[in-house]
């Protein structure tokens, strides 16, 4: 039997913009240049509870709830788009030798595994990476674990990066992070 060597020209990249997913990000970037293939990320973020809303409209002044959450939604994800495309134009910069290139930044809301799982099986990718929380057993029992539902359900082979160790986390590059300013309050 003869080994093949698996065909990478797509990536997708699904961050949550935690350091673990920075981490990730790096083994993206190096398969990219292994293989010389494209990167696109993906940004998925949950709608905040209808709750909350009310509370949200009266302290930042809006009309009503629609006029929230449609100024809210679209403004959060411009700042996230710019954000991941900045970081991304930056890790190009910064990697000479790096030929891939930077495909779509995807930014949506709805239910993270659901979107990621959306885009793996309907986009033109070879693999998907995404970083792993490492929730405790009880929470993850409880709220299920995102990458978990991924890799049961994705059509095309994942790659989920694990937390750092303590010891390890210094060992990251200095390289600028996706860190999310667009938080701040």
């Amino acid at each position: 039997m003869m080994l093949q060597k698996p065909k990478i020209s797509h990536i997708l990249f699904a961050t949550d913009l935690s350091d673990n997913a920075n981490r990730a990000f790096d083994y993206a970037v190096s398969l990219a240049e292994s293989y010389n293939a494209g990167i696109t990320v993906i940004h998925v973020f949950e709608k905040l509870p209808r709750n909350t809303d009310p509370i949200l409209v009266a302290f930042l002044g809006y009309r009503d709830e629609d006029e929230l959450r449609e100024k809210s939604e679209a403004n959060l994800i411009d700042r996230i788009k710019t954000a991941i495309e900045q970081f991304c134009a930056q890790t190009a910069e910064q990697i000479p030798t790096c030929s891939l290139i930077f495909g779509e930044v995807l930014v949506e809301t709805g239910n993270p595994a659901d979107r990621i799982l959306h885009h793996a099986g309907t986009g033109n990718y070879d693999i998907l990476v995404m970083g792993n929380r490492g929730l405790g057993l009880i929470q993850a029992t409880l709220m299920g674990s995102i990458s978990r539902k991924v890799l049961q359900g994705s059509p095309i082979p994942v790659l989920i990066v694990p937390m750092a160790m303590e010891s390890n986390k210094k060992t990251t590059s200095n390289r600028s992070r996706l860190a999310p300013p667009f938080f701040e309050p």
